[in-house]
């Protein structure tokens, strides 16, 4: 067995240590912690017997599987357990997906925890030539042996490690996030729900990951797949070589990517750039389609405090260009409070104007680049927001003397504590972006609600087109082949052709396959669209019952008469059905209808409509503009006699008037709204109106009418058209 993950501190040094530690714990934590370890152990137990009793019948087969093919059944691992004993784990000795099953029966034990530092493989004796050898990786496994010793730490199934590398956050601090998920077992549950979120979206959502390479494209931008580390290497060798001109970095996040797609300059401009760098969940999840492991989530944010001290260690120094007044000052202060050899070069606010042409304004420009190489900066730290930062550092980067240029958005704005930032645990899920559009949703609702599944289909269609391409090359390389051999041969295969020539026949059993594939689908996506009108339907008739309710007594208190409405509507194929709706007119409303018949002013003389129309009430007159009347058709909805997307439907005297074409629109259910309703309403001609009807028949599909019922939300709001 290999020896991954060596602990050889002495004994003695281990008492030393573990009696510092516990020296520094107060003893009301250490009560509390008994009584958190006790329900954390009891949770474990239970979930260990929950799970053995559900995998029952796998652990069987598996077991039968090893004893059948394998010499002996069982096979034993050797880990580091609490106080360095060494520990033994079960698993079956055949090569399958259920060969760790028996490492449950250590959860049972109580020897592992589900939730705890990262398996340590031990071996019973190591010579002291061999211990030499692995002085890094007592230094990567020490942190998890002081974790052990102060919070009794078990190794666990699973580790925060783990979940840091699923979302690129290996460069974090996992002892002190795993010893404040023990501290209770509502923490400890929640990290456990982290784990599985993680899981779920890195893992199920999308495919494993299965090459690591060192570039990465996305929409063509090529980017480098490092760690923190890797990175922060690379700056102290750029700096200490005095690396000229300039050379600039950036990191891209899917708001980025997205903006690319629009500006060719930001495009061209990255692809220009020395080096850049994945940010945010999104681009992760573009790499895992791909099947591309990413290492690191790399930002500014998170490299500003190391960049700080690697600054501090290496005597580097750092100008900080960006943001508000005063906002990169008090982030500078605050770093250096932190870090005391910090060298901060200077600071400078980012409102000057670069773009113009005026000699004023380039007089500005070209004072911020003279007191940056005045100041003899190392690293050059650009907060102006992409795209501008990173176009300006390209502008400018052949005046400029620092070693290095990176654009680093709002990352001032953390570090000067005027915007908090999203903690570790949302992090580490891949969430920041919903606590920043918690914060500003003002200012970040269209980059995260629309850019951010704008840029998720982006990705797929990528993807795509890739596929395409490569089936494409491989089937045109087969043929080139196929055509070699033919050239090689070619007499004996002109001969073969004309010999073997056959007229092409129809393939009967094909064409009903299709015929019988086009069939299907379209009765699912029917039943789909059903489903949807159901459940839809019901659910607001429940939600809006009190307003329903309410609208229906203002009715009644205006005017007499039932509250409701109702009228014969023409239905899938010209049936008749009963439509409903809240009466928004006085009673006589028909009776008067014939008197006002030359004031329509709705082109095509089917449809009455008229603006300031006299025989709508003032509720009535509420109620149509923000479409509060149609409410009610959610029942003939839910009967099954209307969509939720569809024509809208005609009255009975209407359908007499239409001629042959506008038929075409009876065809399909009528609906509550439709392509016309969002586009315009009642400012629509009729002839338009049909148009637009038959073109939604044509291509309906369940993605369209979720499309369109999320249109109609706006066109309600704004009542573009309504009256």
């Amino acid at each position: 067995m290999k020896n991954t993950n060596l602990n050889t501190e002495s004994n003695g040094r281990s008492r030393v240590e573990s009696n510092t530690i516990s020296n520094k714990e107060p003893k009301p934590q250490a009560t509390h912690y008994g009584y958190s370890c006790f329900s954390i152990r009891c949770f474990d137990f239970i979930s260990a017997l929950l799970m053995l009793s559900l995998t029952s019948p796998l652990f069987l087969y598996a077991y039968l599987r090893s004893a059948l093919s394998q010499p002996r059944a069982f096979e034993t691992v050797y880990i580091h357990g609490l106080d360095e004993q060494v520990i033994g784990l079960k698993q079956l000795s055949y090569s399958g997906w259920f060969k760790k099953l028996p490492v449950l029966l250590s959860l049972l034990k109580g020897e592992l925890s589900i939730l705890g530092t990262v398996q340590t493989f031990a071996l019973p004796k190591i010579s002291d030539k061999a211990t030499s050898k692995h002085t890094h990786t007592r230094a990567h496994t020490r942190a998890h042996t002081r974790a052990k010793k102060a919070y009794r730490i078990k190794p666990g199934l699973t580790s925060i490690e783990q979940m840091n590398a699923a979302t690129g956050l290996r460069f974090e601090a996992a002892p002190s996030s795993l010893a404040k998920a023990h501290r209770s077992l509502a923490r400890y549950q929640l990290a456990l729900l982290r784990l599985v979120i993680v899981y779920i979206v890195t893992r199920i959502a999308f495919n494993k990951p299965s090459r690591n390479t060192p570039k990465i494209s996305v929409f063509g931008i090529p980017f480098d797949n490092w760690t923190m580390k890797q990175l922060l290497d690379e700056v102290l060798q750029q700096c200490q070589h005095r690396a000229q001109p300039m050379q600039q970095y950036a990191f891209i996040n899917a708001d980025c990517l997205n903006i690319s797609t629009k500006n060719e300059s930001y495009r061209q401009c990255l692809k220009q750039t020395k080096h850049i760098f994945a940010d945010g969940i999104g681009v992760r999840l573009a790499c895992i389609s791909k099947e591309k492991a990413l290492q690191d989530n790399l930002n500014g944010t998170d490299m500003f405090p190391r960049l700080c001290q690697l600054a501090a260690n290496n005597n580097l120094s750092i100008f900080m260009l960006g943001g508000a007044p005063d906002i990169a000052q008090s982030a500078a202060d605050n770093m250096q409070q932190r870090y005391p050899k910090l060298k901060i070069a200077g600071c400078h606010h980012g409102y000057f104007d670069s773009e113009s042409s005026s000699e004023s304004i380039n007089e500005e420009n070209q004072d911020v680049i003279d007191t940056i190489n005045q100041s003899n900066a190392d690293i050059l730290l650009v907060a102006m927001g992409a795209p501008k930062q990173e176009l300006w550092l390209q502008a400018n980067k052949q005046h400029l003397t620092c070693s290095i240029g990176i654009g680093v958005g709002g990352l001032f704005d953390f570090y000067a504590k005027r915007i908090k930032r999203a903690p570790l645990w949302l992090r580490q899920m891949g969430f920041e972006w919903c606590y920043r559009l918690l914060q500003e949703p003002k200012r970040m609702w269209k980059r995260y609600i629309i850019g951010n599944p704008s840029f998720l289909y982006r990705v797929w269609r990528e993807n795509r087109q890739l596929k395409k391409l490569l089936v494409n090359s491989q089937t045109s390389t087969a043929n080139n082949n196929h055509s070699l051999t033919k050239l090689q041969l070619q007499t004996e295969l002109n001969k073969a052709t004309l010999k073997n020539r056959k007229v092409p026949q129809f393939d009967v059993r094909q064409a009903n396959l299709r015929r019988a594939m086009f069939n299907l689908n379209r009765h699912f996506a029917r039943s789909c669209k059903r489903l949807l009108d159901i459940i839809i339907s019901a659910c607001l008739l429940i939600l809006l019952s009190p307003l329903l309710l309410s609208i229906a007594v203002l009715i009644r208190l205006e005017s007499k008469g039932a509250a409701l409405f109702s009228q014969p509507r023409a239905g899938l194929n010209n049936r008749s059905f009963t439509m409903w709706k809240f009466r928004s007119m006085y009673q006589d409303a028909e009776q008067r209808l014939a008197t006002l018949n030359h004031s329509n002013e709705m082109h095509g003389g089917v449809i009455f409509k008229m603006k300031n129309d006299p025989r709508i009430t003032l509720v009535g007159r509420l109620i149509r503009k923000t479409s509060i009347d149609e409410l009610p058709q959610l029942w003939n909805v839910l009967k099954g006699d209307m969509s939720l997307v569809g024509p809208r439907p005609a009255l009975v005297s209407e359908v007499k008037q239409y001629k042959l074409h506008h038929r075409n629109r009876l065809v399909i259910k009528p609906g509550i709204t439709c392509i016309w309703q969002v586009s315009g309403r009642s400012t629509i001609p009729f002839e338009q109106q049909v148009e637009l009807d038959i073109d939604y028949i044509y291509q309906q599909s369940f993605s369209a009418d979720l499309l369109l019922l999320l249109k109609t939300i706006p066109a309600v709001i704004f009542a573009r058209g309504a009256y």
